[in-house]
């Protein structure tokens, strides 16, 4: 399709937020470090540390909510905690990291989990049939629109509504465009759908992986 020509650029700037992934193999919390990235369940907010890797220097702070749900790193080097998924991306340029001690679990929990807080720090409202949200500095969104290939970017299906949110400011009828799937080890699997005679249809997938 045309627009595959953009998304490889847009992976790389995707902001996505809270990708879900309920079959993840779990590690001990508490190993000095894991073989792969898992999925977590943050149980405190916590400040996330955009650092440059070359220059090893902080070039921005972000708050993670409570509830909220990442993929996630423990490295014995370097930095203990590092975030792989969503607006928290580590990659060549940046790394995200959360400054903890190495043996501290006591702000996650392995797996996703469904956190109740008193306070509640992430607000939506229906968009389309799904969640949008409500504030700028709101950043579990793990779907966009994206206005070069006119298409949805999104860590989940479009048939997966319960668990969509959109970004801040988005203005898109969901079903009038391509929906993207991102998905498959370190989301290199990009599924296509489109809204046809009132239901979501699966195009295509293809695996960035190859290209």
């Amino acid at each position: 399709m045309k627009f595959k020509k953009y998304v490889m650029l847009a992976v790389a700037t995707l902001a996505l937020g809270t990708g879900l992934s309920l079959g993840q193999t779990n590690a001990h919390a508490l190993a000095s470090y894991w073989k792969s990235a898992h999925w977590v369940t943050l149980t405190q907010n916590v400040t996330v540390y955009k650092i440059n890797n070359n220059s090893k220097h902080v070039v921005k702070k972000y708050t993670a909510h409570s509830g909220s749900h990442y993929k996630m790193n423990h490295w014995d080097v370097n930095y203990s905690w590092v975030l792989q998924s969503g607006h928290f991306n580590t990659g060549n340029t940046y790394t995200y990291t959360v400054k903890r001690a190495w043996n501290s679990s006591s702000w996650f929990k392995m797996g996703t989990h469904k956190v109740t807080s008193k306070r509640s720090s992430v607000k939506y409202k229906s968009f389309h049939g799904y969640r949008i949200a409500t504030s700028k500095s709101d950043i579990s969104y793990n779907t966009f629109y994206d206005t070069k290939t006119h298409a949805t970017l999104s860590d989940y299906r479009p048939t997966q509504a319960s668990k969509v949110i959109f970004k801040y400011g988005s203005h898109v009828s969901p079903k009038a465009h391509e929906w993207t799937w991102f998905h498959g080890k370190g989301q290199s699997l990009l599924t296509d759908y489109r809204y046809i005679g009132g239901k979501w249809i699966k195009i295509d997938t293809t695996d960035t992986s190859k290209i």
